[in-house]
């Protein structure tokens, strides 16, 4: 089937750009993002994701409202045969200039939520390097990824009261990956897997048996540069890696800084999982080391959303028909909803301390299954 993307000098294989180069249905292209004021006040997320290989095109849009409220709209179509279009009902993304401008909406829907919104890029992306997890006779995971910081404009509406976005006060942040990675319902035995995903297919080899998960993104965004940056434990808090770098604003010439080291210390509110505050040590190649102090202001779980394993039976990925669409409030007041929201992707929007540098961006923790050294049991 030929595509408008047919039309560009840019093919890598001997196909049109409706088909990939394997038939795992595991394979997936996804764009995300969110935007927040720096008061913490309103923070918005969001994603599409096209699998080709599924049939399908699946998107979410939430808002978060002083860390009390959570709104979401998802919906999913089927992919063909408008397989070049980057939406699905009341939600589209449009690239207006490649690496600078991105055009993100949701149309009036009948659950109370909406925005229309312009990305504006001001940090060079940041290319991650590729990730490589292999299990016998299939690859887990084998994607790719960048990583943009950016201002934001337009207005959003919750519940009949429009908030307007400011370039000046409000920040954001997206990423493109595509690749293969665990999609739709997970494989039995996976450490996230929770009932109501779906029943899973039979017949297949259960995932491996990790007991817990002590992983972190953080993206970091300060007046003249941005860190983005990964790193992560073992089940006993035996330090298992960190890989980011330090960028600089779009027209800097400079090379990204790799962080070489993260150094933390943690604290939790009783009981729970949620992150307090956070106290870092970054290492960058340059030879700097940074301090940075973490204060979460503000989460949306885009669990919600369909990540990993789900929530009431929404994956990403998941065949729903050629049209589906629904939508939730959350009350993040009620300490039972945020215990069944924790673990998979809970996009917590901070303020960031590193000296006399004030910055905002993100934290996603995945803090799952048993971690002796947290105190947390499976």
């Amino acid at each position: 089937m030929i595509t408008k993307f047919d039309e560009y000098l840019c093919h890598q294989t001997v196909s049109t750009f409706d088909e990939v180069y394997t038939t795992d249905q595991q394979w997936y292209d996804r764009v995300w993002f969110s935007a927040h004021d720096n008061s913490g006040k309103i923070l918005i997320d969001g994603g599409f994701g096209k699998y080709i290989n599924r049939g399908v095109m699946d998107a979410y849009g939430g808002v978060s409202v002083e860390d009390t409220t959570q709104y979401t709209v998802r919906a999913s179509r089927e992919l063909w045969p408008d397989v070049d279009t980057i939406a699905v009902g009341p939600l589209s993304y449009e690239v207006i200039e490649p690496l600078k401008k991105v055009h993100i909406c949701l149309e009036e829907n009948d659950y109370g939520l909406s925005f229309d919104i312009e990305f504006e890029g001001r940090m060079n992306p940041w290319e991650e390097e590729p990730s490589n997890h292999r299990l016998p006779g299939i690859f887990a995971v084998r994607s790719c990824r960048y990583h943009q910081f950016g201002h934001v404009s337009g207005k959003v509406t919750v519940e009949n009261r429009t908030y307007e976005i400011r370039k000046d006060t409000w920040w954001s942040q997206r990423d493109r990956s595509w690749g293969i990675r665990p999609i739709g319902v997970p494989r039995p035995g996976g450490l996230w897997s929770r009932a109501d995903a779906g029943e899973p297919e039979s017949g297949l080899q259960p995932w491996p048996q990790i007991p817990g998960m002590f992983f972190h993104y953080l993206f970091m965004q300060f007046k003249d540069y941005g860190l983005v940056f990964t790193f992560s434990e073992g089940m006993f808090g035996e330090p298992a890696g960190s890989r980011g770098a330090l960028v600089y604003p779009l027209g800097d010439n400079r090379f990204p800084v790799p962080v070489t080291d993260v150094q933390h210390q943690f604290e939790f509110f009783p009981g729970s999982r949620r992150v307090k505050s956070i106290e870092l040590v970054v290492s960058t190649a340059d030879g700097a080391k940074r301090n940075i102090s973490v204060k979460p202001l503000n989460v949306h779980y885009s669990r919600v959303g369909g990540y990993l394993d789900g929530y009431k039976g929404w994956v990403q990925g998941k065949w729903w028909g050629k049209y589906a669409i629904d939508g939730q409030k959350l009350d993040l007041t009620d300490s039972k909803v945020r215990e069944d929201l924790q673990g998979a992707v809970d996009d917590t929007m901070c303020e960031f301390q590193c000296g006399d540098d004030v910055g905002y961006g993100l934290l996603e923790p995945f803090i799952i299954g048993e971690l002796p050294k947290y105190g947390f049991k499976a």
